[in-house]
Formats: structure tokens, sequence, C-alpha cells
């Protein structure tokens, strides 16, 4: 069975769920985290450059991090997202405080978000998650698998804690050398 997981691990590029692994093979007795668990075990044993990780609610082969330059010299180039500063900050918004109206979205950033919507959706990181249930039923946005897959994400709890994120800035901010004894 070990060999089957990882053969559909190797042939898919999105993530490979239990859903899928039972579809394919049409039962669902088979435990795929147990599975991955003992396929990691091997791969850490034999000093193995890949592991399998969770990502979007599945599981997909990925090299270790300290391979990735070799990988970068291989394909020449390094793929990444590039997103303005306005699309940054509306992704930010959005993944926090999901599902979110354009309305609240504008309100937090005060400016037209119109265009960097549209710009997130066509990246495919930010779907429409409904409507609200209020007067004008206000179109929801959220991310997307995409978003996650982007990010290395499994879930949107990975997400880091705003106060975490507030208390690495602020000590950035901090210069050396200047605290309130040096005065």
């Amino acid at each position: 069975m070990k060999s089957i997981v990882e053969v559909l691990l190797f042939a898919t590029s999105d993530p490979l769920t239990q859903a899928k692994l039972n579809a394919c093979l049409q039962d669902d007795s088979t435990d795929l985290d147990e599975i991955i668990r003992e396929l990691n075990e091997e791969y850490e044993k034999s000093e193995k450059g890949i592991y399998i990780g969770k990502i979007a609610g599945g599981y997909q082969i990925l090299s270790k991090p300290e391979y990735h330059l070799y990988i970068q010299r291989l394909y020449n180039k390094i793929k990444k997202l590039h997103l303005s500063h306005a699309a940054t900050e509306a992704l930010t918004v959005i993944a926090y405080r999901q599902p979110v109206s354009r309305a609240e979205l504008e309100s937090i950033r005060g400016v037209n978000c119109d265009s960097v919507v549209r710009t997130l959706m066509e990246k495919e990181l930010v779907t429409i998650k409904g409507r609200e249930d209020g007067m004008g039923r206000a179109i929801l946005y959220g991310t997307t698998l995409t978003f996650l897959e982007a990010f290395g994400l499994n879930s949107i709890t990975d997400l880091p804690q705003l106060k975490e994120i507030k208390e690495l800035v602020e000590s950035e901010e901090t210069p050396i050398g200047n605290t309130d004894e040096t005065k």
C-alpha cells in the first residue's frame, strides 16, 4: 500500500487527500495519515532529500529546504508570487478576516479595492465564499487552496497569530542600545 500511495503522490500535482486515495483504491479502509507517517520515517532513516508534507488539506512530496538552492539552479530561475503592496495588504485582510465583504476590506484599507480583488481572484488566491445576509447581500471573499499552497500552509489556522506579528514588528522597531536605561 505504501508503494501505491508513493506513486500517487509522485503522479499528482495537487495534494493527495484521503478522499482522493479512497476514490483511486475504490475502498475506504486505508489510513492515509498512517501510511504518510511510515513513509516519512523511512525517508528520514534513509536520509532522503524529500519528505511528505501536509499542504492544503492533503499531502505532497516536498524537497527539504536545504536543497532548494539546487532546484533553483536546475531551473535557473526563482518562481515567486509577485504581489503589489496593495494586493499584499488586501490579501492579508482577507486571510485574517474571512469571509469579508469588499466594503469591509475598503473600510480597513481606506481605498477602493476593486482592481486589487480582481487581481487576487485572477491569481486564484481569493474566491467568492458567499453573500452577506443583510441588505444589499454583499459578496464575501475568502482565500483558496491555491493560497494555502502558495504560502505552504495546511490550513488557514496555520497563519501566524496577529499578536506574534505585532511583537516581531515591535522588536524590529526598537534600535539596539536605545533603551530607557541609556537615555
